[in-house]
Parts: C-alpha cells; sequence; structure tokens
C-alpha cells in the first residue's frame, strides 16, 4: 500500500504540473504541519529553506565558474500565470533555444524550466532562505527562484524526484525607494484571481540577464529539496548573497494576488529546516 501512496502522490503531481492544477497545501504553522502527511518526502531530512550564514559556510572553490548560457535572448514569449501558491512566469526563446547553468558546484548541464516568486504580507519578511550575520537575522521582502532540471532527464517532471535531478538559482529582493525598470510586473494585474494566465505583449520586457545581471558571486550553495510539495530532496542551491531593489508599490503589486480562497496571495514562504550538518558553502 505504501508503494501505491507514493506512486499517487508522483502522479498527482505530475498531472498537476502539466494541467496547471491548482496545488493543494497551505502555509503557516498549521498548513505546513500537514504536508508530510500527504506529501512524505516533505519529511525529509535534507528540507530547504535553511539560514545561510557566511560566518559559519565553508569556503567553496569553483574548478569552473558558475556561468548561466542565453540567458542574455530577448525571450519571444512569456507567460505568467498566478497558480494559487506562487506567481509563475514560464518563457520561450527564439529559435527554440535553451538557457542552461553549469559550473560552480553543479554536476552536469541543467536546463531553464520556469521562475517563480515567493513574498511576504510586509517588507519585513517574504523571503524563503535567511542570511544570519553578526547584527541579526536577515529577511528579506521577496526571494525569486530560477528552476533548473538535469539535461539528461530530458524534462522538469522526470528530473525531480531524480538524483542530481534539480538546480535552483535564489534571488533576494529588497524593498527599496527607487523602482526599478520592472516592465514585467504590471502582468501580474491580469492574473489577480488564481487559476489564471496571462501572455506579455512584449516579451523583451523581461529579459533575464537584464534582471539579473551577469555577477553570479558571492553565493551560497548545499543540498536540499524544492520548498513545495511534493519537496524532492534533488535540489543543488544556489542562492546569491546579494539582493536586486524592488519598490514598495511594485511588491504590492505581487500582494494584490488572490490565492484559491479569493484570499491576498501573500506569506507564500516555507518555515526554516533543521540544517542537520549539511555542508553550506560560500563562493565569494
Amino acid at each position: 500500500m505504501k508503494a501505491v501512496s507514493i506512486l499517487v502522490v508522483v502522479f498527482g503531481m505530475a498531472v498537476s504540473l502539466v494541467l496547471g492544477q491548482e496545488p493543494d497545501y497551505s502555509y503557516g504553522p498549521n498548513g505546513e504541519s500537514e504536508w508530510g502527511n500527504m506529501y512524505p518526502e516533505c519529511n525529509g531530512t535534507m528540507q530547504s529553506p535553511i539560514p545561510l550564514s557566511a560566518m559559519t559556510a565553508r569556503p567553496g572553490f569553483e574548478t569552473q565558474p558558475l556561468e548561466i548560457t542565453n540567458y542574455q535572448l530577448d525571450p519571444t514569449q512569456v507567460i505568467v500565470n498566478n497558480d494559487g501558491k506562487l506567481a509563475i512566469y514560464r518563457f520561450e526563446f527564439p529559435g527554440g533555444e535553451n538557457v542552461t547553468i553549469r559550473g560552480g558546484p553543479l554536476q552536469g548541464i541543467f536546463q531553464f524550466d520556469s521562475l517563480h516568486f515567493h513574498w511576504g504580507a510586509a517588507s519585513d519578511r517574504g523571503s524563503e532562505h535567511v542570511i544570519d550575520s553578526m547584527t541579526g537575522r536577515k529577511r528579506f521582502a521577496m526571494e525569486m527562484h530560477l528552476v533548473f532540471f538535469n539535461q539528461i532527464y530530458g524534462s522538469f517532471q522526470e528530473a525531480a524526484p531524480s538524483e542530481n535531478g534539480l538546480a535552483v538559482l535564489g534571488i533576494f529582493f529588497t524593498n527599496s525607494t527607487q523602482e526599478p525598470d520592472y516592465g514585467w510586473i504590471p502582468a501580474l494585474n491580469e492574473v489577480r484571481t488564481a487559476g489564471t494566465q496571462y501572455t506579455l505583449p512584449d516579451p523583451s520586457v523581461f529579459n533575464i540577464k537584464g534582471l539579473i545581471g551577469a555577477r553570479r558571486r558571492p553565493y551560497f550553495s548545499y543540498h536540499g529539496s524544492l520548498t513545495t510539495p511534493v519537496c524532492y530532496e534533488t535540489v543543488s542551491w544556489l542562492v546569491q548573497r546579494k539582493p536586486l531593489q524592488i519598490s514598495e508599490a511594485q511588491l504590492d503589486t505581487f500582494r494584490s494576488l488572490r490565492d484559491s480562497d479569493g484570499e491576498p496571495l501573500v506569506d507564500n514562504f516555507r518555515s526554516l529546516q533543521p540544517v542537520n550538518d549539511r555542508p553550506i558553502f560560500l563562493y565569494r
């Protein structure tokens, strides 16, 4: 019966990913306490997110620099989806080109699948990972995850439950008095209702390199999991230490989204998970 239950969970995740159905989980202590009952992987010992600290991280050494290819290309199509839990952006690129990431701590070449965001009801929270320092613990207003799958598996669905299947580049956003030129944010006004999607009329407004820049270091790296169910522990995490800027008005556009119950879609970040003696590296 256990094997049947796991198969049902995996199949359910695959159907949800393919058909764009709203995921069945909720945030907060009460909601997250139920994750492991329906998705056993969420009870694992290598879960994410975790606290990160330059004071305790081991020094990381790159034999090859962490490199993203083709991310400078203007996409030919960008679709944003509110799935009731996250704001997810999916891209197509000219000539069917793939954006890939390799080098650094990664073993293999990983192909870009999509990116999504986690944010808070207020700007003192929102990011999933936190940075610990001598001055205390810093949780940022928002965190973006660029999700990649190992090309040897051919697709995200095949890679997600597989060893060395995924890589996620996490990037923090901190609230600023300046308003950066993020032409992809107004599209969120078209997907306020859960389960809706919208195609950006000008996909070039979301140039990934234009947003995140060319510099990767300093970044933290560790082995962890997806931060949403099914919580597969197959992720090589790369979390950039330096945040990007975002205005309070732009954050409010994210906060205007609604979840599947019609409530404000906010505080969609998972609680911190035990490190459990995992090595955490800092590439400076």
